[in-house]
């Protein structure tokens, strides 16, 4: 009978718990909110040639050759709630001394293969949404020349500006 005691005491003492220890460490990420816009870093170019160019009548239409396709693909995401857009500004078409040789408002840009605009040099809504996106969202911008028969010869490229607004 001792004997059993001194087993049970001895299992008692293996199989009692041990003493631990333990850290603890708070963890903390913060998100800030952002409203961020990605665009290719491209020219938008016009390709007028002997076969496109006199076209047979006045006002004429050239889509833009490039980037591929004439589109422009435009990247948003949002990660907060709340109204945002999405803003653009085409410059008006100069001259190397500055000139105005095609004002902005003969490039025109449709939206998601919507109705054609034309553009402006001031910053023009072309896309608003509500809350945050699913991981970024892709909006195509396509151009297009129109072209009133009064227009210079010359190489004819535009760099667009687009931006993103969010409203309070």
């Amino acid at each position: 009978m001792k004997r059993t005691v001194q087993n049970i005491l001895v299992l008692l003492v293996l199989l009692a718990p041990i003493g631990y220890a333990q850290a603890t460490w708070f963890v903390q990420a913060v998100i800030p909110e952002v409203i961020s816009v990605r665009t290719p870093t491209t020219t938008i170019g016009f390709e007028l040639n002997l076969q496109n160019y006199p076209p047979p009548s006045f006002p004429a239409r050239y889509a833009a050759t490039t980037p591929e396709d004439g589109v422009l693909p435009v990247q948003v995401f949002v990660n907060q709630p709340g109204v945002w857009s999405l803003l653009l500004e085409i410059p008006d078409l100069l001259d190397e001394s500055g000139n105005r040789l095609i004002p902005s408002d003969q490039i025109l840009f449709r939206v998601n293969e919507g109705p054609w605009l034309r553009g402006s040099s001031a910053p023009q809504v072309f896309y608003t949404d509500v809350g945050a996106t699913e991981g970024w969202k892709e909006i195509r911008l396509e151009f297009a020349l129109e072209l009133k028969g009064n227009e210079p010869p010359g190489n004819y490229a535009v760099n667009v500006v687009v931006s993103a607004i969010r409203e309070p």
